[in-house]
């Protein structure tokens, strides 16, 4: 009986990598993160057409099962084509999926595999993320000149030591490999006069092949990685086997190394130096961008900066008059091998002990301190710096925290970037949301999470992200300027 790994093991690696890469081109030009394959069949000696479901982020992981199981000589007489091949992966993929693993865990279990499966799922779905994390971490890392934690990293000096060019010049060569990806998946097949239009820029063959091969693995690396597939985030090319060619995996992570490059080059150049100077400056740097949130959205009377003492506490507290916000800010990513569809619950649970456990007692020894002291209510906000979908999985996650006090919220920076924003710019919008954050913590009340809120209220856009803030717009100019 035909199963997808020995159908897999009959055809050269490089060619299918190729191919599926080709389809995530397409699949990412029209917007889908779904699409419908058809497969011929009799069925009762008719024949008939059978619909399945190939998702953009099933790509990586056949990419990483043919490079596990098969290798660039393998060419069978006859092959399964592409769309028997969609089909046999789905019954794949449903054998290996997470339901064994759940069949006898509890509520928060369950949840903590939804959290995962559905953050690696978010990032295909909805890419304006992409667009918010690039001029979010531009602004922190780079653009901000007021912040008082700005000298504890030097961010063009890192990118320097590893590139031998400036953050710009860095952001300018990963979009045209962005682009050149765009048409098709071996980007260093490009005739050099395609790019290269001018003196003294740094779009030069040479620039481009130190940047692919940087976020490249090989077979060897791929198959013996602890993390697996989840590698082919943090290096979406492969270097094949037989002609030494570097193939994008898929479109979509390309993309996603536009949104998140910055971040985790300069993030990786300190692990690399053995030492956690960059995880905890950017926690610094993430409360000075709070800071800077509230200094241009607020009025001085409106927040406080809450002092460190020798028990550790909230961070923030914001004033909106009907309603104050208690928040503590926590800059923790979700760990890769916990972002996919059958999820590393260790990692899952490590971010919960250390990042939503840890923040929640902070906020309750800071809310000892206020309660009773103000005329109006007082939630407690998780503040997260890492995007979800839906932090309501979180909440479900944690039934001790957030089933036993209806005060306690997870909130992104982006929803926080929203309400500031509002409050200072829409009122209309801003009562809204307080409105419905009142009700939802009253002894009656329905209870709603901050996304749920704004899902209601038909708040998608992030105008705190538009105009000075819109940083991919001024480095695609100078891109344009390095092109032209």
């Amino acid at each position: 009986m035909k199963n997808f790994v020995s159908e897999v093991k009959k055809i050269n690696t490089d060619g299918l990598i190729y191919k599926f890469s080709e389809i995530s081109i397409e699949m990412f030009k029209n917007n889908q993160c779904m699409r419908k394959v058809e497969i011929p069949v009799i069925h009762y000696g008719k024949r008939q057409k059978l619909t399945v479901q190939l998702s953009a982020w099933d790509i990586p992981n056949i990419a990483f099962l043919s490079v596990k199981e098969s290798n660039d000589y393998r060419q069978a007489d006859k092959v399964a084509s592409i769309e028997q091949l969609v089909d046999l992966y789905r019954e794949y993929d449903n054998e290996h999926s997470s339901a064994e693993s759940i069949k006898n865990a509890d509520s928060d279990e369950v949840f903590r595999v939804g959290l995962g499966m559905t953050a690696e799922q978010f990032q295909y779905q909805n890419l304006w993320w992409i667009f918010d994390k690039f001029n979010r971490d531009y602004y922190i890392l780079l653009a901000a000149k007021n912040f008082k934690h700005r000298n504890d990293i030097d961010i063009n000096a890192a990118v320097k030591k590893v590139f031998g060019c400036s953050a710009d010049d860095y952001v300018a060569i990963l979009l045209m490999i962005f682009w050149l990806c765009s048409q098709h998946p071996d980007p260093l097949s490009a005739p050099e006069d395609l790019y290269c239009r001018k003196e003294n820029t740094i779009l030069t063959t040479e620039n481009i092949t130190e940047f692919i091969e940087y976020y490249s693995c090989d077979y060897k690396e791929l198959r013996e990685h602890s993390l697996g597939k989840q590698l082919l985030y943090s290096k979406p090319f492969i270097k094949t086997q037989r002609y030494g060619v570097y193939l994008a995996v898929s479109m979509y992570l390309v993309a996603m190394m536009v949104g998140n490059g910055l971040y985790w080059l300069v993030r990786d150049y300190y692990f690399k130096q053995g030492t956690q100077k960059f995880v905890n400056a950017f926690g610094l740097l993430f409360e000075d961008y709070i800071r800077d949130l509230a200094l241009n959205y607020c009025k001085t009377s409106e927040y406080k900066i809450l002092s460190a003492g020798a028990k550790k506490g909230a961070d923030f507290l914001f004033d909106f008059g009907m309603l104050q916000l208690l928040v503590e800010s926590k800059a923790s990513l979700l760990k890769l091998d916990a972002k996919q569809q059958v999820p590393n619950l260790e990692s899952v649970n490590i971010f919960f002990d250390r990042t939503i456990s840890e923040a929640y007692v902070q906020l309750n020894s800071s809310y000892a301190q206020i309660n009773g002291k103000v005329d109006a209510p007082v939630i407690k906000i998780i503040l997260l710096y890492d995007e979800f979908s839906n932090t309501a999985i979180i909440e479900l996650s944690k039934r001790e925290i957030f089933e036993k006090d209806p005060l306690c919220f997870v909130m992104t920076i982006r929803e926080l970037e929203i309400l500031l924003y509002f409050h200072c710019n829409n009122k209309v919008k801003e009562q809204q949301i307080l409105d419905v954050l009142l009700d939802s913590i009253k002894p009656d009340g329905v209870r709603k999470n901050i996304g749920a809120i704004y899902d209601e209220l038909s708040i998608y856009e992030n105008p705190h992200l538009d105009g000075e803030m819109d940083y991919f717009s001024k480095v695609m100019k100078y891109f344009g300027d390095n092109l032209q």
